[in-house]
């Protein structure tokens, strides 16, 4: 009979997801082409949606090569690239998902009762305004979007279970 801990003494070995500056100035000027070029942006999009993430590689690799035959990027330069884009796609279509959730929840027990983050009011105890669990979804969705730099941070993340688990329809 075999020993039951046989792996007991293997170290796992990860490779490491630290780049160096140059690298990383790589990836963000690539990205800063992937999100410069709607059509580009578009056919990645398609590849990851379809989990070919290869393609998506590819994609990237032959625009460089027909437009930009002057720098010589690595493949690991385009695939550190993807791994990143990929990230901020998937909690960006994950966003939606969520905001769609509350609006099917919304539509069976009222707009009126879904949940707020922020509620303010003036010195006679009356809301000026309401900030919704919708409103900071869709503000986040925007922040995805638009401000490249901007990615959700763990605690936020932590909220948006939270709120999958409390629209449940």
């Amino acid at each position: 009979m075999p020993p039951r801990n046989t792996w007991k003494n293997v170290t796992y070995v990860r490779p490491s997801q630290d780049v160096d500056k140059q690298t990383a100035r790589i990836v963000n000027d690539i990205l800063d082409v992937i999100f410069s070029y709607p059509d580009l942006r578009s056919e990645i999009d398609s590849y990851l949606n379809n989990s070919s993430k290869i393609n998506a590689i590819k994609t990237i690799k032959n625009y460089y090569e027909d437009h930009h035959k002057s720098r010589n990027y690595t493949l690991l330069h385009f695939k550190l690239t993807i791994d990143n884009y990929q990230k901020r796609l998937n909690i960006h279509i994950k966003l939606i998902k969520l905001i769609q959730r509350i609006e099917k929840w919304c539509d069976v027990n009222g707009y009126d009762k879904v949940g707020l983050q922020n509620e303010v009011k003036d010195n006679t105890g009356q809301y000026v305004y309401k900030y919704s669990d919708w409103e900071m979804i869709d503000d986040h969705i925007g922040l995805m979007v638009n401000d490249r730099q901007w990615r959700p941070s763990g605690k936020q993340m932590k909220q948006y279970n939270g709120l999958w688990r409390k629209y449940v329809s």
